[in-house]
């Protein structure tokens, strides 16, 4: 079985021959680590997902640079690099990442003018995220048709203790624009994921009703039981994500991080609807020995994961 049909079961709900794996965001500097290559290009992006056997891409926006510090670039002018050729040259399932209105407003206004824009409800408000949804709606076509098989919007609505702005608000003003995207994009035979850090335990009905097929991030330091969310959600979503990074840049035993992704494994896998991932992605500063050492232990069906527990470390003299 390769990435694509893995990763379609695990959001359809049903069991792969393997829990499928995939990271958000994969840093250069981790690849040009691991691989010991002086410069890193699409050979190279494509060789270190076959070491990790990962089942997915996920392709970031690349904007003119003319458009730093000015408005939204058209929407012709934005690319996912090499995205043609992880579709046409390799097995794993191709997400191309899309910013939600959070992400914009901050980008163009700055954080303060913008949360000020939330905290009023105001007619500019209105106006950016219809602006952000064709935005978005132009971009989900493009990214169709060149061959992308899932979309995954980010937006942090959410911090540690919860939402940033009041649920209520979020509810008359941001989730409608994203009912609107992930229709269209399920109109075109598209999944359509959710990432945001923090915590969305607030919010979790909000993404189920949109039409979310998945979530990426749950992050556990903000509070985000996996297990928890399993049992509540685990039918209507694909979770995907919760190893904590801190794993990954920590010092840790190859044991430790068995027993960290065994137990992320035993909550989150069994039945399937779920991908293995770290919240952030592969970020500059991990330990490239505990990347290895997490995913190989991530190597697992998921019917075996069900009641997973190590053997317990024998001591010295068999005491």
């Amino acid at each position: 079985m390769h990435g694509k049909e893995r990763v379609a079961l695990a959001i359809a709900h049903r069991v792969p021959d393997r829990v499928p794996r995939g990271e958000l965001y994969i840093d250069d500097a981790v690849v040009r680590r691991l691989l010991g290559c002086p410069a890193v290009g699409f050979e190279e992006r494509r060789e270190f997902a076959r070491r990790l056997e990962l089942d997915i891409i996920c392709l970031s926006p690349v904007y003119p640079l003319e458009a730093a510090g000015g408005g939204m670039p058209p929407a012709a002018a934005v690319s996912w690099p090499d995205l043609d050729r992880w579709v046409r040259q390799t097995d794993l399932f191709v997400f191309v990442l899309l910013e939600g209105a959070f992400g914009w407003g901050c980008r163009l206004w700055g954080y303060e003018r913008f949360f000020c824009a939330v905290a009023r409800e105001s007619t500019e408000l209105a106006d950016l995220i219809c602006m952000v949804e064709k935005y978005n709606l132009e971009l989900v076509e493009r990214a169709a048709g060149m061959g992308a098989m899932g979309v995954l919007i980010a937006d942090d609505m959410a911090y540690r203790r919860g939402p940033v702005a009041h649920p209520a608000v979020l509810r008359r003003h941001f989730f409608p624009s994203l009912v609107r995207q992930v229709s269209r994009a399920a109109a075109l035979g598209v999944p359509v994921f959710f990432h945001s850090d923090g915590n969305l335990n607030d919010l979790l009905e909000d993404i189920v009703q949109t039409g979310f097929h998945g979530l990426q991030c749950l992050e556990p330091a903000a509070g985000m039981d996996i297990g928890r969310i399993k049992r509540l959600y685990g039918d209507r979503l694909c979770l995907w994500g919760n190893l904590d990074p801190e794993e990954l840049i920590l010092p840790r035993s190859p044991r430790e991080l068995q027993q960290k992704v065994h137990s992320l494994l035993a909550a989150a896998a069994p039945g399937g609807g779920f991908i293995f991932g770290t919240c952030s992605g592969l970020i500059d500063g991990m330990r490239v020995e505990n990347i290895l050492a997490a995913y190989g232990a991530a190597d697992m069906k998921p019917e075996d994961c069900v009641g997973f527990h190590l053997p317990e470390t024998p001591t010295v003299g068999g005491k």
